[in-house]
C-alpha cells in the first residue's frame, strides 16, 4: 500500500497541475487574454506549496519541476527521473507503477505549441526550403524537436556521415533513394551532415536544433537543386530509352534490352473469347511479357507454360500493363475463368505469318 499510496498522490498532483493549466495558462492563440495568476508567486509555487503543505507529500521530490518541458525536450528524462525517485527512496517501481506515472504526466497540457504556424500570414509555404547545389558551401539547415526534415536531391543518395549521432538520428527512405530524413533528438544542438550522391556530388551541411519557443520557420522539405545532374538525367535517360524498353510502375522497374526482344508469336482465341487476346506479347531471352490495358481488363489473366501438353502454373508479376511470365516457353494458355487463349512461339520459317489469328 505504501507504494501505491504514492503513486496515487502524484496521479492527483499532476491532475491538480493540469486543472490548473487549463484555468490559468493563456491559450496560444490569445496571448493577451488574463491568467488571474498572483502577482507575488507563479502558478508553480503556489501550486507546489498547496501540495506539499495540504496532501504532505513530495512524490519525486525536486523531480516533479524537471519534468514539465524537460520530459519534452528529451522523453527519456520521464524514464531517468523515475529512475532517480526509486535509487533515492531505496525502492524498485514496477512496470506498471511506471506506466502509472506516464500516463499522468501524459495528461498535462505542455503548451508546447509553435506560435509561429498559428499567425494569420502563415501561408504553409515558409516550411519548404529550395537550395541550389554549389561546390564547396556548406548549407545552414534550421531542425525542429519533435519534428523531421527531409532532404530530397536530384540523383541518388549514395552514402551519408552524420557528426552527431546521439544528438540527432538520421533516416533512409527506401522508396525515395534520392531522399532522407533527419530528426533531432535534443534541443539547442548542433552537428554537421556530409552526404554523398550517385552523380559523385559532395553536399555538406550545418544542422542545428530548436523548439517551439523558436520564432523562426524550421525547415521540413528541402530540395536542392543542381542543373548539372539534371543534364546529366535526361541525357542518361534519353540513352537508356534509345536502348531499353521501360516498363515502370511506382517504384517498380524493368527495363528490357530492345535488341533482345523477340516478339512473333501466335494467339488462337474460340469464339467470345477474343477479349482475352494480349495487345503484344514478346520475350527478352528470360522472361515473356502480355500486354493488357488495365483499365479494360476485369481482371488479370493467368498465364501457363505448355509443357508435354500439360498447363503448368508459372510465377508471374504485373508491372504497369504488363504481365510477366517469369519464364519462355514455345507454348502458353491465357486463362481468365472459362475464357482461354492458345499462345504459341513463331520460328523463324513462320515469322511471315500473322501474330494474331
Amino acid at each position: 500500500m505504501r507504494k501505491y499510496s504514492k503513486i496515487a498522490f502524484l496521479a492527483l498532483f499532476v491532475n491538480l497541475t493540469a486543472f490548473a493549466d487549463n484555468i490559468q495558462i493563456q491559450d496560444v492563440l490569445n496571448p493577451n487574454v488574463n491568467t488571474g495568476e498572483s502577482i507575488l508567486q507563479t502558478k508553480d509555487q503556489t501550486l507546489n506549496n498547496y501540495t506539499q503543505t495540504n496532501i504532505k507529500i513530495d512524490p519525486l521530490g525536486n523531480q516533479v519541476q524537471t519534468i514539465d518541458n524537460s520530459s519534452y525536450a528529451n522523453p527519456q528524462y520521464q524514464v531517468q527521473a523515475f529512475d532517480t525517485y526509486s535509487q533515492s527512496n531505496g525502492e524498485q517501481l514496477s512496470e506498471e507503477q511506471i506506466a502509472l506515472m506516464k500516463s499522468a504526466i501524459r495528461n498535462q497540457n505542455l503548451n508546447a505549441l509553435q506560435r509561429r504556424f498559428f499567425q494569420k500570414k502563415y501561408s504553409g509555404f515558409e516550411n519548404t526550403l529550395n537550395l541550389n547545389y554549389q561546390p564547396n558551401k556548406t548549407q545552414k539547415i534550421r531542425t525542429r524537436f519533435a519534428m523531421a526534415t527531409t532532404l530530397i536531391f536530384e540523383t541518388d543518395i549514395t552514402n551519408y556521415i552524420l557528426g552527431d549521432t546521439t544528438g540527432f538520428k538520421v533516416e533512409e527512405i527506401p522508396s525515395m533513394p534520392n531522399a532522407i530524413a533527419i530528426k533531432p533528438m535534443l534541443i539547442g544542438i548542433d552537428t554537421s551532415l556530409t552526404i554523398f550522391t550517385k552523380d559523385n556530388k559532395l553536399h555538406t551541411f550545418y544542422i542545428f536544433s530548436t523548439d517551439y519557443k523558436n520564432s523562426k520557420d524550421p525547415s521540413l522539405v528541402i530540395y536542392i537543386h543542381d542543373e548539372n545532374s539534371k543534364e546529366m538525367i535526361k541525357e542518361k535517360q534519353e540513352k537508356l530509352a534509345k536502348d531499353y524498353l521501360i516498363i515502370k510502375e511506382g517504384i517498380a522497374e524493368v527495363r528490357v534490352k530492345k535488341s533482345e526482344i523477340y516478339n512473333h508469336y501466335s494467339q488462337k482465341a474460340k469464339k467470345g473469347d477474343e477479349w482475352l487476346i494480349s495487345e503484344e506479347i514478346f520475350n527478352d531471352k528470360k522472361f515473356t511479357y502480355f500486354k493488357y490495358d488495365k483499365d479494360k481488363m476485369p481482371q488479370v489473366p493467368a498465364i501457363f507454360a505448355v509443357i508435354d501438353k500439360q498447363d503448368s502454373p508459372v510465377e508471374t508479376r504485373i508491372i504497369g500493363n504488363y504481365v510477366i511470365a517469369e519464364t519462355t516457353a514455345r507454348k502458353f494458355t491465357i486463362k481468365s475463368g472459362d475464357s482461354y487463349v492458345c499462345v504459341e512461339r513463331l520460328e523463324k520459317s513462320n515469322q511471315n505469318k500473322k501474330a494474331k489469328k
